[in-house]
């Protein structure tokens, strides 16, 4: 009996088949991880961004503390930012500009700087100093009334009152660019309906 060979065409076929499945799976399996390969460098690209993004935020704040010592209220239009305009008192008025603060906020940081930013809000808008700001005719009682002598020494210099310290930072940042808000006028906690804008418990309300 004569045995069969398989013509030389059909065995080429065969090995030609058997090429182009492999070259194609190949091919399809580069293409994978190709994609899984760039998705992976997208992923990394964004996560690193972030990183980068978080890490400049803290040295941000780390080197600007007053970030940190004051608190934001967004909902009530009280947000900490840095920059703003800056100014400078002369030394015979600092201590009266001090006692003017003290005697119109809650003797609370928060508070006191935003009665600093309301000032100096003015005091940008009519281009004038923040002591000419507070001694205008009918604006601030602390100054018109005098209570701000309560803060003040016989000589003039600041006395001891309670959270001094605080209230002195507040004004020092206050004058170094630091603001809580942008409102130009504010009452006393019983003037409840003049606002509901307010940064300290039964301290001013602000609009």
């Amino acid at each position: 009996m004569r045995k069969y060979k398989p013509k030389k065409w059909f065995a080429f076929a065969r090995l030609f088949l058997t090429l182009l499945i492999i070259v194609t799976f190949d091919r399809g399996s580069n293409v994978v991880f190709e994609h899984i390969k760039t998705q992976n460098n997208t992923d990394d690209k964004k996560l690193s961004q972030v990183v980068f993004i978080d890490n400049k935020e803290e040295i941000y704040i780390e080197e600007n503390p007053a970030l940190l010592r004051y608190i934001n209220l967004p909902e009530k239009g009280f947000n900490v930012t840095l920059n703003n305009r800056k100014y400078e008192l002369k030394s015979d008025e600092y201590d009266f500009f001090v006692a003017v603060v003290a005697s119109e906020c809650a003797r609370n940081k928060d508070d006191a700087l935003a009665v600093m930013s309301v000032i100096l809000n003015r005091a940008d808008y009519y281009n004038i100093s923040p002591v000419d700001v507070v001694k205008r005719p009918g604006q601030f009682s602390g100054y018109l009334d005098g209570y701000y002598y309560r803060y003040l020494n016989n000589d003039g210099t600041l006395a001891e009152f309670t959270r001094k310290d605080e209230i002195v930072q507040a004004v020092n940042d206050g004058l170094s660019g630091v603001r809580n808000n942008r409102y130009f006028s504010f009452r006393s906690w019983q003037s409840d309906a003049y606002s509901d804008n307010y940064i300290t418990y039964r301290g001013n309300r602000y609009r």
